[in-house]
């Protein structure tokens, strides 16, 4: 399949196939009314399911509703004198440093990427602390920046993005998991219930 607009073009089909997998019940049925003959490509829980479309909700009478509250409950408001605030004296004491500096000091730590098959190349290593990215270096090894309690995320393509707090300065492993499998089907069938 070869890229286009709204998701791929399939040649087989000749159909451009949308990607619904993060798309929502009344974006995948806004679709569907809009061209009856679509092809999708679907998680497996938007399948075998009814879509849930709510409602919208006028907004003119829920104007109205909230204008003539706020003049029910303004009118029944019995104000008060705000209490004097009472002052009270603190001693100021110098703090004693802790470990902070020791923790803010950067080193450069070594993150091997992983899943089930192997070694993962182009995956994403981010510093989310210090709003830095790295890539691997020539063995597939991504090397970064780090202080103690920075928040690092690691995500690859089809894996679940890990998220991790630095505690120590020793070099990671990480083993992403798989998503699983996503499904993708070709034609939509559109049924309509009967008014009750």
């Amino acid at each position: 399949m070869t890229p286009a607009d709204k998701g791929k073009f399939c040649t087989v089909c000749q159909k451009n196939v949308i990607d619904f997998t993060m798309a929502s019940d009344r974006e995948i049925a806004n679709a569907i009314r809009n061209n009856k003959n679509l092809c999708g490509r679907f998680s497996s829980s938007q399948l075998e399911r009814d879509l849930v479309v709510p409602k919208e909700k006028s907004t003119v009478w829920t104007a109205v509703a909230a204008g003539v509250l706020s003049f029910v409950t303004l009118g029944s408001y019995k104000a008060t004198a705000q209490e004097k605030q009472k002052v009270v004296q603190t001693e100021n004491k110098p703090v004693k440093e802790t470990n902070s500096t020791a923790s803010k000091q950067n080193t450069t730590i070594k993150i091997t990427v992983k899943d089930s098959t192997g070694l993962l190349q182009e995956a994403i290593v981010r510093n989310v602390t210090k709003k830095i990215q790295t890539s691997e270096n020539k063995n597939g090894v991504y090397e970064i920046d780090v202080s103690l309690n920075d928040e690092i995320n690691i995500a690859y393509k089809g894996h679940v993005m890990q998220s991790l707090i630095i505690t120590n300065k020793n070099d990671l492993l990480v083993v992403l998991e798989d998503i699983g499998p996503i499904i993708a089907v070709g034609m939509v069938e559109v049924k309509t219930k009967p008014k009750e």
